[in-house]
């Protein structure tokens, strides 16, 4: 095992996720009541930088298209959300020919979304000695 310190406990409150970085590795590291837990910071959707979404209980919300992994397993519990709905009227005000040529070039974008897969998050085991939170790079799974 190849623990690495990353943070210290009172960095993170409960509740609260932050962004770290230890080489090329990027991190989220969630406060679940006291207890720490540790995923890759980049959604498994399309890349978004979780530590930038929410967390409630152990699910952590990407930022970008509301994707909800358990922060415990990194596990996709439900998502992405693609809302595009209504998106035309915001061009109201645009001629016709615009307001379809917007129109069918977001539902191409909505179709090309739908087709994404979306993986689970990497996890890493994570202990705390002392105030200090310390992460096991080696030991993603």
């Amino acid at each position: 095992m190849s623990f690495v310190t990353v943070a210290k406990a009172g960095e993170i409150a409960p509740g609260t996720l932050k962004h770290v970085e230890v080489g090329e590795t990027e991190i989220c590291i969630a406060n679940v009541e006291g207890a720490f837990y540790a995923v890759g910071d980049r959604c498994g959707h399309e890349n978004a930088r979780m530590s930038r979404g929410s967390l409630m209980g152990t699910i952590v919300t990407c930022p970008m298209h509301a994707s909800q992994f358990d922060i415990t397993t990194g596990k996709l519990m439900s998502g992405p959300v693609l809302e595009l709905e209504g998106i035309t009227e915001k061009f109201a005000g645009c001629p016709e020919s615009i307001r379809k040529a917007v129109g069918e070039m977001f539902a191409g974008i909505a179709e090309e979304q739908r087709l994404i897969r979306t993986h689970d998050l990497p996890v890493y085991e994570v202990k705390r000695e002392g105030s200090d939170i310390l992460v096991d790079l080696n030991g993603a799974h």
